[in-house]
């Protein structure tokens, strides 16, 4: 029995969608039904599923870009697509958008099954493929996989989006005073700090050693300004609980991707390591950690 796990189910046809949720529900699965895309992504944001089924022509939002919106929510999602238009149907569209696999209209409840757990499979060995094992953060190749998504989409829709680049200072002080063990554990909790910070459609990685990036998508200056003071805050926090050992301070530099002015990330990132670098050495100048 699949108890566990959540199914949700979107198709403007509605004896489709309740023979979906019949079936899968017999199977031990438990599901949700929705006629519209729009209301399947507010749904994820109360109740996070495991898997999306979608047919992919619908009015309103289309299968594609509900997949690519739902997995901004919920990166971990796993997404399979329905469509009865094969001849139509572009695997790699699919792919691209963050769909795990497709099926085709007419399927039977066993195919479907086959399918599910064949995706959560494929999902669960990309997902180790691209995360930081010390963190659970993604790490440099799913950075730039989400990244090059999100970018993308800001193009698209003619959003910007804010590049953070951190660094974690001193981290072979900590090392070499402290241990490696000490180390990692800074890199730990400064990667928990940054969820607690940022938001859950934020993406969030180590870039390896003690880098760190993040991509927030449309975001105003104001808000910019708040991610910056909830971040610091976050830090202050941190250290006051700490037991005399190692503290934890930053370096950040952010770049802000205009769609009206398109570069490419590696030019995004390279704009915001050099921005990190000039704070590292304004602060070390003001006898700041550094």
């Amino acid at each position: 029995m699949n108890t566990k796990t959540f199914v949700m189910i979107v198709d403007d046809d509605v004896s489709i969608l309740d023979i979906l949720r019949q079936s899968l529900s017999l199977e031990g699965y438990t599901c949700e039904a929705f006629t519209r895309g729009q209301d399947a992504l507010d749904a994820l944001e109360r109740m996070p599923a495991e898997v999306l089924l979608t047919d992919i022509v619908m009015p309103g939002i289309r299968g594609l870009e509900l997949v690519s919106r739902a997995k901004r929510i919920h990166p971990a999602l796993t997404a399979i697509v329905m469509t009865g238009f094969v001849e139509e149907f572009s695997y790699d569209e699919a792919i691209r958008a963050g769909a795990a696999d497709f099926i085709k209209k007419p399927f039977t409840v066993q195919e479907l099954l086959v399918r599910i757990k064949h995706a959560k499979l494929q999902d669960h060995l990309r997902e180790l493929s691209i995360t930081d094992e010390l963190t659970g953060l993604s790490n440099r190749r799913g950075f730039f996989a989400f990244a090059q998504q999100q970018m993308k989409q800001a193009r698209r829709n003619g959003e910007r989006m804010v590049l953070f680049f951190a660094d974690l200072d001193d981290l072979k002080t900590i090392n070499d005073t402290f241990g490696h063990v000490a180390g990692d554990r800074a890199l730990s909790d400064a990667a928990r700090i940054f969820v607690e910070t940022f938001r859950d459609s934020d993406i969030i990685a180590r870039m390896g050693g003690d880098e760190f990036a993040v991509i927030l998508g449309n975001t105003p200056d104001a808000g910019i300004d708040t991610v910056r003071n909830r971040l610091e805050k976050r830090l202050v926090e941190y250290n006051a609980r700490r037991d005399g050992s190692f503290r934890l301070a930053v370096s950040v530099g952010l770049t802000v991707f205009d769609p009206a002015r398109p570069v490419t990330l590696d030019d995004l990132i390279r704009q915001a390591d050099a921005r990190m670098y000039e704070e590292k050495l304004r602060r070390k100048a003001g006898g700041g950690a550094g």
